[in-house]
């Protein structure tokens, strides 16, 4: 899930289109084989994974974005509904900042199914539209050889409606 983090006292805040907890249940399909383009199975990875989101969300490039969503809500939500619901709010920019701490192995649950998973956990600072520096935590799944992210619980109702 995408948390900022402003102090350890203030309430989480959660952009309302950032990445969500990923996850995937050890067991339950087999893995893909990686092919030699597979991206490294590292915590640098996931968090240059993540940088490329923010760049591809900066851009509004929606069908870039959706094709790196988790399989999971990718069966709960079409690209074309995906990038309509991204079409229709005003959504901040982001600066990327830098990196603060990455942590692998994390469990977490796909917002929107039940399916459990590994996650790596990721912790950037961003400026928001140019003024405010944030931090802001996600959970990166590892997929088929792809570094994958998910929407939150609300962001994904949001796009279902």
């Amino acid at each position: 899930c995408v948390a900022s983090q402003p102090s350890p006292s203030a309430p989480t805040r959660q952009p309302p289109s950032a990445p969500a907890p990923s996850s995937a249940s050890p067991g339950t399909a087999p893995a893909p084989t990686p092919s030699s383009s597979a991206q490294p199975q590292t915590r640098k990875a996931a968090a240059a994974a993540f940088k490329t989101w923010v760049g591809q969300y900066n851009a509004e490039a929606w069908g870039k974005h959706y094709a790196t969503l988790v399989n999971a809500q990718r069966k709960l939500l079409s690209a074309k509904k995906y990038a309509a619901c991204r079409n229709k709010k005003s959504l901040p920019t982001f600066k990327w900042i830098r990196t603060v701490s990455t942590k692998a192995n994390v469990k977490t649950t796909i917002p929107g199914t039940s399916k459990k998973a590994p996650a790596t956990r990721v912790t950037v600072r961003l400026r928001m539209s140019g003024s405010v520096t944030v931090p802001i935590t996600v959970h990166m799944l590892y997929e088929g050889g792809t570094w994958r992210w998910s929407l939150t619980k609300q962001g994904l109702a949001d796009c279902r409606k």
